[in-house]
């Protein structure tokens, strides 16, 4: 990889990020809403906590609004149904994916606006919180990224296949893709797959598909990482570093790693790297190569250098 052509992603998203106004503001706000309504997040995390099966994830913060949260339930990283979090209510709509629902899981089950204590929600949630097979194609991308976030969250070394890693969670089981939006006019991008890792450092891990080529892929996950030592030094950026899991201060000089996450049947094509580190101002980018292979249901291997020896 040419290490010229990501120093020039570096200082171009540098550049985007000093150029844009106003963004800072919405970080504080979105900062300042999760922190002061954790406890309605705490009492949804008792809520789903049993449905293992499916994942949750954030994907909106509205600190104006009486949503305050929304939350997107995810089977096979497809989404199957939006949760709506207010100050007095938590309800359940599958509408918007009756359809893809049935055909894909063959669910007839169907929610609007249902409230997530119900029975009706209970049976629709227990439908999907079991194997199975979809039928037809599914959005592999986003199945590929639910089956690393499964294997990096689990909590036993037993038969964890990458120990050290995290992602980055509220409350133990709701995922928060971490949008960036800079710019209003512009589509919202996410951070899809935000962790931990040894020692104290966050990772991003972009996972890398057939049509895609190594440099687009870095210099995208670039970007992101120039977006998060913004934020990080930003005035809010000590609470975006307790929601991102971490306990200790934001000190002046931050290392972010960046993992591409190649399956087994692009190795030859994509070929490994060994780690290397970019500086960024004050900060530092340090970038790793990751295989992994799959049977269509979960992670079966991994090999990185993202901890420091090959596992």
């Amino acid at each position: 990889m040419n290490e010229k052509i990501l120093q020039n992603s570096i200082e171009q998203a540098q550049k985007i990020i000093s150029q844009s106004k106003d963004w800072q503001q919405t970080y504080e706000e979105q900062s300042k809403t999760l922190i002061d309504n954790k406890p309605l997040l705490d009492q949804f995390h008792k809520q789903i906590k049993s449905y293992e099966a499916i994942q949750f994830y954030l994907v909106k913060v509205n600190p104006t609004q009486d949503n305050i949260f929304t939350i997107q339930a995810r089977y096979q990283g497809q989404p199957i149904a939006t949760i709506e979090i207010t100050k007095d209510d938590t309800t359940i709509t599958t509408k918007e994916y009756d359809e893809s629902n049935k055909k894909t899981y063959n669910c007839e089950l169907k929610l609007d606006n249902m409230n997530l204590n119900t029975k009706e929600a209970n049976q629709f949630l227990t439908y999907f919180n079991k194997e199975m097979k979809p039928k037809g194609k599914i959005d592999e991308q986003a199945h590929i990224e639910s089956m690393l976030l499964t294997e990096f969250s689990k909590t036993s070394s037993y038969d964890k296949l990458l120990t050290g890693i995290q992602p980055c969670k509220i409350n133990q089981n709701l995922f928060f893709p971490i949008p960036i939006n800079l710019n209003p006019k512009e589509d919202t991008g996410y951070i899809n797959i935000l962790t931990r890792t040894k020692v104290r450092k966050l990772t991003i891990i972009e996972p890398i598909t057939e049509t895609q080529s190594l440099e687009t892929v870095l210099a995208n996950a670039t970007s992101k990482a120039i977006f998060l030592l913004n934020l990080l030094h930003t005035n809010q950026g000590q609470e975006w570093y307790k929601i991102m899991g971490f306990h200790g201060r934001v000190t002046p000089h931050l290392t972010i790693k960046v993992c591409i996450a190649v399956p087994k049947n692009l190795a030859t094509k994509i070929k490994e790297f060994e780690p290397y580190e970019l500086k960024a101002e004050t900060d530092s980018i340090e970038y790793h190569y990751m295989t992994y292979d799959t049977d269509q249901i979960k992670i079966t291997s991994i090999k990185t250098t993202l901890n420091g020896e090959q596992s």
